[in-house]
């Protein structure tokens, strides 16, 4: 599954990003990528969109009814794209849920169930959240993101004012 134009957590948000975690810059998020550059620690990107791809869904496995998705003991949720607070795009027995509250679902790490907690992951996906940058010198690239930037959090507490802007 692609979403593509994805920001998969609340308070997500595409402008100025700080490296904190090097990375690879590709001409692509597509299987036909190609390396076109390295970012360093302390560099700026502007962010300018993502795509989500969920090579694997989440499965989470149901434990107690669920009446308003039809769902009994023993059925299966297919979890794609989070999209934060509790929300996520679902597929139950043939249906797609776009921005489902799911805030029955019990993490595999038993966080996250905050009302009736009637199901559990069983097993964790595999996911790729890929972000387009605008480099300092003004090409554009892709890159994985894996906690590789400062600034993408619209809510988060920077711990001085310089973190993001200044380096």
């Amino acid at each position: 599954m692609i979403d593509l134009n994805a920001c998969p957590f609340e308070g997500c948000i595409f402008r100025e990003w700080k490296v904190i975690k090097s990375s690879t810059v590709y001409s692509s998020w597509g299987d036909s990528r190609i390396l076109i550059g390295k970012l360093k620690v302390g560099e700026h990107v502007v962010g300018l969109t993502g795509v989500h791809v969920t090579l694997t869904p989440d499965r989470v496995l149901v434990k107690h009814s669920i009446p308003d998705l039809g769902l009994n003991p023993g059925d299966v949720i297919l979890r794609y794209m989070y999209l934060g607070e509790g929300h996520a795009n679902i597929w139950v027995k043939g249906s797609w849920y776009k921005n489902e509250d799911c805030t029955f679902i019990t993490e595999k790490n038993r966080s996250g169930c905050l009302r009736d907690c009637s199901a559990i992951v069983t097993q964790v996906g595999v996911k790729e959240w890929w972000v387009k940058v605008k480099l300092k010198d003004g090409r554009i690239g892709w890159v994985l993101s894996s906690g590789n930037f400062v600034g993408m959090d619209q809510f988060a507490k920077l711990t001085r004012k310089s973190e993001l802007i200044n380096t």
